[in-house]
């Protein structure tokens, strides 16, 4: 083991404030790619350039429109934080409120790599905790080079100081860091921060906002070529002697231990097979064989079957992982601690926890192995009573949901259960699209686990949320009424340079999360709003607005919404669950309406993607006419009844098929001309929908497929199987493409997401893949694309398009290529990592985007309902 350590510089050189709009990123690189010749690369270009504090340089958010270099220094804590006191910040807010305050700016400092005996790279770990992300700059390196700026996402959310992310006690960084290979020698260490006022709060009147960034850089120590890491691992809890979950997970890791084209042949580590302890009592299984590459970390998923109680002695499991490194064969060996208790008639269970795969397994290879904390109920019901609803409770940002006071803070019912869904993390995708997955999957998995001990749920379902869980209760009770009884996009650098258009098509990406298109789909459901009148995080407006919405939909004489403010209360307090206004909504929840009542009752079902939307009253929308577009079905609605009594009056909105269940038998309707519905016979299977972000909620591992001899594609093919895991805990295989061709032929490749990386001409999957004709892109010749009939032969141009999954319509797959390795490079930028970024199916991206954001797009779209070239929702500058 070598006691060589990186230096790591801890005086700053930045230049900024620079403007940012939320989650507008991945749209754009460095803010002072404007001010650099396009023939240099602008961060080698920044890297080089002398701190000369005369110099200056445009920005809104400097006095006189100009900013220039300031120094930071980090603290004593290892946090290096950044502020700009001279701006206006107050006179920024006063205009155009908070969202004014989300700002930018580029900084450098040194980092030396010591040189390792015996390796020609040197294996390195690097944390960036709440920046946005990070690069290497050699400090030799030339302003003209043909290759991009390799920039790694940083762990905005501070994953590396939560539980999962603490490493052991002989490492500096987390279970989160980023495995690198890098030639010994000193680099320029850039760092991209944005302050979002999400992670570090409004500063208040007076006071400048801050980023707080922290820095961790260490050599890997790991002398073995695959690491069990423990603290990444997913176990349930036992209750009587049963494990309260089908599944569990451990974290493996490959070292970057030497340069990056060692990962090919002998570097490839594969768990082939695993066993257990206590044959008699359980048994374990791997679905499928886990292949890992130099510099990734996964979450291995194993299944467990158990037969019989464990006895009250044990406290941990024997599990070993059978793993093939090139041609040799090793044994890990994992313990599990196992966590005990036992159902008692005069004490109740504690909150345990349970796991599960999320989403609900569909196939081989789960997306990820998820956990919930699960309150059983304080006291038993009464004979004859009705066992009450279980309640689904979604946490806030940031928040733990171990942590005692969450489950502490929701009501106890005799006979009652809660659950507690992670969301996949503490921050999960704000309840979208794979944490709204991770809620249903907690919610199926709940009756079956407590099964095991003899218990029973109720099978109706409360749904409750605080903070951003409460948005989140908006967000899925409107997209699945059937089952359950913030931030401004205004102030975008992209405003300032995109066509007005084009802004639309983008803006529409995030239709499907819009609370408010979709409450429609909540009126005369019973719902209690629970504020503080002092909230000065969310302002009490936002939930009067938002009842006022659905009462209007519902109209004036209904009353099954209604908001309660608590004076003198604040964002939190501990009642704010466990009050006398909840415990008397549940108390008082009406009998469920049949679907006949609610039918004759009417209501308008709104949907922005019929995968992420259920139906109400046994009807769904089950296809788009134009997707992108919003779709509305009115059902017997109020705004069209004339008296006839039509026994069911269905008038659709941008719905190409609905389907209808009528308890026994279902139909599937088609809206012909005229507006006259008519039977479409069974259904058969729709079409996976976009936006990009839909890739996230994959229905299996994903999958990555890369010409592996092509350093940069393999390079970002590391870094998305990274920001996955560390954002998402989603697994990610990397292949080559032609396992990738065998896997397909042999129908074996999966539901999961499908991601390939390269054109025709540099991956055989991808080329493979254009060949089947689905959707109207070609690439004719070498550095051109053409996407329906416009010739895209533009220097730096790259394109992120969906494409329909080569084997399940379930699914979906990605392309990203590139005229160039720079389009290469900029287009995998878009591929969604962070939700709330807006990016419809497809987007052709060009270096100008490195300055303009949006406004550097060459086009962007849905693709029709077909997979054909949608006129009605695309752009394109040509």
């Amino acid at each position: 083991m070598s006691n060589e350590k990186i230096v790591m510089g801890n005086k700053w050189e930045a230049i900024g404030p620079f403007p940012s709009g939320m989650r507008e990123h991945p749209l754009t690189a460095s803010p002072l790619a404007a001010f650099f010749d396009t023939s240099v690369d602008p961060d080698v270009a920044f890297a080089r350039l002398p701190c000369d504090v005369q110099t200056t340089w445009p920005s809104e958010l400097g006095y006189e429109g100009r900013i220039g270099w300031t120094k930071f220094e980090t603290g004593s804590d290892g946090w290096l934080e950044v502020s700009y006191p001279d701006t206006s910040w107050d006179q920024l807010r006063s205009d155009h409120g908070w969202a004014a305050l989300q700002f930018q700016s580029v900084l450098r400092t040194t980092i030396i790599v010591p040189k390792l005996q015996g390796k020609t790279a040197t294996p390195i770990r690097v944390d960036l905790v709440q920046g946005t992300e990070f690069a290497l700059i050699p400090s030799d390196a030339e302003t003209t080079g043909q290759t991009p700026t390799v920039w790694y996402q940083g762990d905005v959310y501070q994953f590396a100081e939560s539980a999962a992310g603490t490493a052991d006690t002989h490492s500096q960084t987390s279970n989160f860091a980023r495995s690198l290979a890098v030639e010994p020698g000193e680099y320029v260490f850039l760092v991209r921060a944005m302050y979002e006022i999400r992670m570090f709060g409004d500063p208040g009147l007076g006071n400048p906002p801050v980023i707080r960034v922290k820095v961790r850089a260490e050599v890997d120590q790991a002398e073995d070529e695959v690491v069990l890491v423990e603290g990444l691992s997913q176990v349930p809890q036992v209750v009587d002697g049963w494990l309260m979950g089908d599944w569990l997970s451990i974290g493996l890791r490959v070292p970057a231990g030497g340069p990056e084209s060692a990962i090919v042949g002998a570097a490839e580590v594969v768990v082939v097979e695993v066993e257990a302890s206590l044959g008699s009592k359980l048994s374990v299984e791997l679905p499928r064989q886990a292949k890992i590459v130099e510099g990734q970390t996964r979450s291995i998923a194993i299944k467990l079957t158990q037969y019989s109680p464990l006895p009250n002695c044990i406290r941990s499991l024997d599990i070993r992982l059978k793993v093939k490194i090139g041609d040799k064969e090793k044994t890990l060996v994992w313990h599990p601690t196992l966590q005990t208790q036992y159902t008692s008639e005069d004490k109740p269970l504690s909150p345990f926890v349970i796991t599960f795969a999320s989403p609900s397994v569909t196939g081989a290879l789960p997306s990820q192995i998820s956990h919930a904390m699960v309150k059983s109920p304080q006291k038993s019901a009464t004979a004859g009573q009705e066992v009450p609803p279980v309640i689904l409770a979604l946490h806030g940002a940031g928040v733990d949901i171990k942590q005692h006071m969450w489950a502490e803070a929701l009501p106890n019912r005799p006979g009652g259960w809660a659950i507690l869904p992670s969301g996949k993390n503490e921050w999960g995708e704000d309840w979208h699209g794979g944490s709204m997955e991770d809620v249903w999957a907690a919610r199926e998995a709940l009756s079956g686990i407590i099964g095991k001990i003899g218990l029973e749920a109720s099978d109706q379902t409360i749904l409750m949320g605080h903070s951003n869980g409460g948005q989140g209760a908006w967000h899925i009770a409107a997209r699945y009424p059937d089952r359950v009884h913030y931030v401004p996009y205004t102030e975008t650098y992209s405003n300032h340079y995109a066509d007005p258009a084009l802004l639309g098509i983008l803006h529409s990406a995030l239709t499907p999360y819009n609370n408010n298109l979709h409450a429609s789909n909540l009126s005369n459901i019973p719902i209690v709003v629970v504020h503080g009148a002092n909230d000065d995080n969310v302002p009490p407006r936002h939930s009067r607005a938002h009842v006022a919405l659905i009462s209007a939909w519902a109209g004036q004489r209904s009353s099954s919404v209604t908001m309660v403010e608590i004076p003198k209360m604040g964002h939190w307090w501990d009642e704010v669950l466990n009050n006398e206004f909840v415990i008397k909504f549940i108390e008082d929840l009406p009998r469920k309406q049949s679907w006949d009542e609610q039918r004759r009752t009417g209501y308008t079902l709104t949907v922005g993607n019929p995968q992420e939307c259920g139906g109400r009253a046994g009807i769904r929308v089950v296809e788009l006419d134009i997707p992108g577009r919003l779709a509305r079905l009115d059902v017997n609605a109020r705004q069209w009844r004339d008296g006839n009594d039509n026994p069911l009056d269905l008038r659709g909105t941008n719905i190409r098929r609905i389907e209808l269940n009528s308890g026994p038998s279902r139909e599937v309707l088609t809206k012909g001309s005229h507006g006259v519905w008519t039977s479409a016979g069974p259904l058969t299977a729709p079409r996976a929908y976009g936006p990009m972000i839909r890739l996230l909620s994959t229905l299996e591992s994903m999958t990555i497929v890369v010409s592996l001899s092509n350093k940069l594609h393999r390079s970002i093919a590391i870094r998305m199987a990274n920001d996955l895991f560390v954002y998402h805990r989603v697994d990610c295989e990397i292949i080559g493409a032609d396992e990738g061709l065998e896997r397909t032929a042999q129908q074996d490749i999966g539901e999961g997401t499908v991601i390939v990386i390269g054109r025709p001409d540099e991956n055989r999957y991808a080329q493979w893949l254009i060949a089947q004709e689905k959707i109207p892109l070609t690439f004719p010749t070498k550095s051109v694309l053409l996407l329906n009939d416009k010739l895209v032969y533009d220097r730096g141009a790259g394109v992120i398009t969906l494409h329909p999954h080569p084997t399940s319509a379930r699914a979906l797959s990605v392309l990203i290529a590139g005229n160039a390795d720079l389009g290469t490079e900029l287009a995998a930028r878009l591929f969604p990592i962070r939700t709330g970024v807006p990016i419809p199916d497809w987007a052709i991206v060009s270096h100008r985007s490195r300055w303009q954001a949006a406004g550097g797009l060459i086009g962007a779209g849905f693709w029709g309902a077909d997979w054909e070239y949608s006129e009605a929702m695309s752009w394109m500058d040509r």
